[in-house]
């Protein structure tokens, strides 16, 4: 990531954990508040005050419209995003991260839900790939977002990608982990700067990563000292293993041999 301006002050709508903590370890200031992301007449006070304060913000529609999954599907059937592919089930489908600053989308991961869980990167040709990033950046245009990390959902089919939904906000855990353990990108670290009003620099990656669900990580004695394990976020989201791979082929090995082993601990 770049280094050549200050961080220093941040403004957060309904701020995530994630986001706080990286912002306090980085020496962030956070100004923060609570409202409703559907009612736009709600959100136009504290964001016309927190730009005042010299602080980046969204227009209040595009939050009105990311934070209601109908909008988005209007905006991409009316404006032609997505071809009209009919029924997508069993369709290859992706996640797509993205961090916008001063109204330009940076694809900073492209994640694969798996049979057996999560891979990134997605094994896409380049083709595919630019498909994907020109169609949810294409999206983001339309709904006005200006600054900040988003979540977007997309199935493959053969008329090409079709977005099945986009929000605003920092991906569920573990794909930031993936990312991480990929190409050693910080997705939070990257949604605090674009908050600034700065730019990053995504990370190649070199390796591919992949996590499964998991009620508990294998036992010390048995798993590798490379794997990690995400605890769950509740009772919304379970816990994950994560490991890393040298080929999808590995990846697939690695997190099959992995889930054997903690169901026969739990047995």
């Amino acid at each position: 990531m770049k280094e050549d301006n200050d961080v220093s002050r941040i403004f957060l709508l309904n701020p995530d954990p994630r986001l706080l903590r990286e912002a306090h370890r980085a020496g962030v200031q956070v100004r923060s508040a609570w409202a409703d992301p559907h009612h736009e007449s709600a959100l136009r006070p504290l964001l016309k005050e927190a730009a005042a304060a010299g602080l980046f913000v969204n227009p209040a529609r595009a939050l009105r419209l990311l934070a209601d999954p109908d909008a988005v599907q209007r905006l991409v059937r009316d404006n032609r995003l997505s071809p009209d592919a009919g029924a997508v089930s069993g369709a290859p489908r992706l996640t797509v991260e993205t961090l916008t600053v001063h109204g330009m989308h940076q694809t900073v991961g492209i994640t694969a839900r798996m049979p057996y869980g999560l891979l990134s990167p997605a094994p896409l040709t380049e083709d595919t790939a630019a498909e994907v990033r020109a169609v949810v950046t294409a999206l983001l245009d339309l709904a006005g977002y200006q600054y900040g990390p988003a979540h977007t959902e997309v199935t493959l089919t053969r008329q090409g990608p079709v977005i099945t939904g986009c929000r605003a906000g920092l991906a569920d855990d573990p794909i930031p982990q993936l990312l991480h353990v990929a190409g050693g990108f910080d997705l939070a670290a990257g949604a605090v700067r674009v908050l600034a009003g700065n730019l990053v620099e995504a990370a190649r990656p070199e390796r591919f990563a992949a996590a499964a669900e998991s009620s508990r990580p294998p036992g010390p004695e048995q798993a590798p000292a490379d794997v990690r394990f995400v605890p769950a976020q509740g009772d919304l989201h379970p816990g994950h293993f994560v490991v890393h791979a040298d080929s999808p082929a590995s990846a697939a090995q690695r997190v099959t041999s992995l889930s054997a082993l903690v169901a026969g601990e739990a047995s």
